[in-house]
């Protein structure tokens, strides 16, 4: 007598490669140029879900709590490798124009923050108003904006022409908040997966200077009037007037991108600390 049938449940990594190598088939950069949906959902549709029915709702990136406030959440889209900007007033790719429909806020914020290391990209099919007036349709795969500018400062970046993007904002000062850890500890790496991380890792770091260069650069071109500018990893000794109550930069500084739920001990020490920094190097730049 034979055993009765069981099935395994297909674990997520025999999932994504099935549908891998059924994108792989059609072609997900079809020959005509346009993108073909790989997958009719994934991990960060879940998330988007979860963002939906948890803290956002319907809520779209209209309904903004303090009138006059622009919000712009910004994504890459893989397929053309531009930054598809998600805001309050407008929505946008610079390669294919304005979106006319709604955005949710959970599909903004989901695309947003689609880390591609641990999260698949966002498919979602726009309508577009291209410059010319004509809409069109085009399938976008978005994943984490850090990947197009991790510090989100290309959009606030002074004298941005409209013919060649649609947001353009013509602010006198800017307050950048930086989670980044600062200087890293010293680490040996030898073998593959090491080495590849700590490439990674300078690469990032060089990306996240330059673009703190930027705000210097504007700053002292006279581009802006002044900037703030203050990171988690900012080493306490340094500060010139911290408070007695400072939340001390180990208690963050270890702190892992690995999409685990926070306890409410480290949102609260992170949230502090970033609140505390500010409020330290803000009256500084006011001078």
């Amino acid at each position: 007598m034979s055993p009765p049938e069981t099935t395994a449940p297909a674990t997520a990594a025999v999932r994504n490669l099935t549908a891998a190598a059924r994108a792989g088939t059609r072609g997900i950069l079809t020959r005509g140029g346009g993108v073909s949906v790989a997958r009719p959902a994934n991990r960060t549709d879940a998330l988007a879900a979860v963002l939906t029915r948890k803290a956002f709702g319907t809520k779209t990136m209209a309904d903004v709590t303090h009138p006059g406030l622009d919000v712009v959440l910004t994504a890459t889209d893989l397929a053309t490798t531009n930054a598809v900007r998600f805001g309050s007033t407008r929505s946008a790719c610079s390669r294919y124009g304005t979106i006319t429909e709604p955005i949710h806020v959970a599909t903004a914020v989901a695309a947003s923050a689609a880390y591609p290391a641990l999260l698949p990209a966002l498919e979602r099919t726009f309508t577009f108003q291209h410059r010319d007036g004509h809409h069109q349709q085009h399938t976008v795969l978005l994943t984490d904006g850090g990947v197009y500018d991790n510090l989100g400062l290309s959009v606030l970046e002074p004298g941005r022409s409209p013919h060649h993007t649609q947001h353009v904002y013509d602010v006198p000062f800017i307050v950048s908040c930086d989670a980044g850890q600062g200087e890293l500890s010293l680490k040996t790496s030898h073998f593959m997966f090491g080495r590849l991380n700590r490439s990674f890792g300078t690469i990032y770091r060089k990306a996240q200077d330059s673009a703190r260069a930027r705000l210097h650069e504007w700053a002292s071109s006279g581009r802006i009037h002044g900037f703030a500018l203050a990171y988690l990893g900012m080493k306490d000794e340094r500060l010139p007037a911290p408070p007695a109550d400072l939340v001390p930069r180990s208690a963050v500084a270890t702190y892992p991108t690995n999409f685990a739920a926070m306890n409410r001990s480290y949102f609260e020490a992170i949230t502090t600390r970033g609140e505390q920094l500010m409020r330290t190097v803000l009256p500084m730049s006011l001078r």
